[in-house]
């Protein structure tokens, strides 16, 4: 009976090696929830936005990029991103025969985010940075005039969320609010990313 026993085992381990060896070589499973797979928010991206822009009274549209990079750690996703956007906003007034322009030509946020992915698409994620705004003015006076511009900094505290598409692209809504002194700029905008890397193909 112990002999029967011996043989036994050995044809098991012998029957077993085949088998965990090609479980060795498999590749490491990926990281999933319970609804699935979950995407691969790491790599450097570009993007695009438009949007709204209101300064205090006055309000008008945005239209700029993003790049930025990620790195998710479980459901955690880092990164930083910098981006710039050119502003509609323009006031003019006449004084007599003086006549008055001002714009916001541009503003611009570089800022840490941290996000968390709900599941296997959507991304949730806050942003603290800091944040410059470009404007310039002219008066002019019959054949004279004079022009001025000049660039504030300030911080910038944002909110949004982010849901991946198919591929490497994924399409964003989201909220910042500008601090200068003075003043605050509120900018909700839409967006589309293209990530370079991090897409496994596995993971759809």
């Amino acid at each position: 009976m112990k002999g029967l026993l011996t043989v036994g085992c050995v044809a098991a381990v012998l029957a077993a090696t085949p088998v965990a060896a090609q479980a060795a070589d498999a590749p490491r499973p990926l990281y999933r929830t319970p609804a699935g797979a979950v995407y691969d928010w790491t790599g450097f991206y570009v993007g695009a936005h438009v949007g709204f822009i209101d300064t205090d009274g006055d309000s008008g549209f945005i239209g700029g990029g993003q790049v930025g990079y990620n790195y998710q750690v479980g459901r955690w996703v880092f990164g930083a991103e910098w981006q710039m956007s050119a502003t509609s906003i323009r006031d003019s007034a006449n004084f007599g025969p003086i006549h008055a322009e001002a714009s916001l030509d541009w503003i611009s946020t570089l800022a840490g985010r941290v996000g968390y992915a709900l599941d296997n698409r959507w991304l949730v994620y806050g942003k603290l940075g800091g944040a410059w705004a470009h404007a310039s003015g002219s008066v002019t006076f019959g054949p004279f005039g004079a022009s001025a511009s000049d660039t504030v900094n300030g911080w910038m505290l944002g909110v949004g969320t982010e849901y991946a598409l198919q591929g490497n692209w994924s399409a964003k809504l989201e909220y910042n609010r500008l601090e200068f002194d003075p003043g605050t700029i509120n900018v909700v905008k839409a967006g589309v990313n293209y990530r370079f890397g991090g897409f496994d193909p596995r993971r759809y």
